[in-house]
């Protein structure tokens, strides 16, 4: 199995957040659009921008990026031509990819859970598996174009 180059898996991170920061921010910009009851309202209320707006625009965001990547996969991946393979071969089960996709979403909602995840993979230097990839079972690996 090709190991993946860590400025790859860190690309493939990287084109993910960048993508999912500009969907959130279309979709904060849109409900803000809608919401605004009209040209008399001149004043920007900072309270209920951070209160109602930002969380409903990242979670419609998260829902419209959980169909993209149940349809097509993570974008990132896509582009560097990356994905998820079984640690001993083989392709990833879809049950494997939720899986690790459920381990690094509850991982990822904090700040030290998104570091130590970043630590393990540093620490690796064989497979570069981070804690969901433990879990599951899995290996980001060079994809084989057919």
């Amino acid at each position: 199995m090709d190991r993946v180059i860590p400025l790859r898996r860190f690309a493939s991170w990287l084109i993910d957040r960048l993508l999912f920061l500009a969907g959130s921010i279309v979709v904060v910009f849109v409900i803000r659009e809608l919401g605004s009851p009209g040209p008399e309202s001149v004043g920007f209320d900072v309270y209920h921008f951070l209160t109602i707006h930002v969380p409903l625009g990242v979670l419609i965001t998260y829902v419209l990026w959980f169909g993209v990547i149940i349809k097509f996969g993570p974008p990132g991946r896509r582009l560097t031509g990356t994905d998820v393979k079984r640690r001993r071969g083989g392709n990833a089960s879809w049950w494997m990819k939720m899986v690790r996709a459920g381990v690094k979403f509850l991982l990822h909602l904090t700040l030290i859970g998104f570091f130590v995840d970043a630590f393990f993979i540093l620490r690796d230097r064989n497979e570069r598996r981070s804690i969901p990839d433990r879990v599951a079972g899995t290996v980001i690996a060079r994809r084989r174009w057919r």
